[in-house]
């Protein structure tokens, strides 16, 4: 026969380091019907980048715009004052043309 054990030790000291435990020695929980909450979602790495600068993007789009209206006025500007310009050079090559062309011809 085993021998007995004296009252005054403690169980917890008899179960060694790799001792199972049973379904009777582990807590309780309440079953309430609710299922728990879901853990947060860390946003990835990707949108956590992204979202420095989603503050900027409004900005930085009105700026955008605004210096390619900007640059397509000042292109047409320059297009037309050199179209004005390069028909004012022909206009004086033609008035010169037609004024030789009168003088050969001797017509007034």
């Amino acid at each position: 026969m085993s021998p007995r054990l004296p009252l005054s030790l403690p169980r917890a000291g008899l179960r060694g380091p790799n001792s199972i435990r049973t379904l009777t020695t582990t807590p309780t929980r309440l079953n309430t019907g609710v299922p728990p909450h879901p853990p947060p979602q860390q946003p990835s790495g990707y949108k956590q980048g992204m979202s420095r600068y989603k503050l900027f993007a409004s900005p930085f789009a009105k700026v955008f715009l605004g210096a390619v209206f900007t640059y397509q006025v000042i292109y047409w500007t320059w297009v037309k004052l050199e179209m004005e310009e390069t028909k004012e050079g022909r206009n004086k090559d033609v008035v010169a043309l037609e004024k030789e062309v009168r003088e050969l011809t001797g017509k007034k």
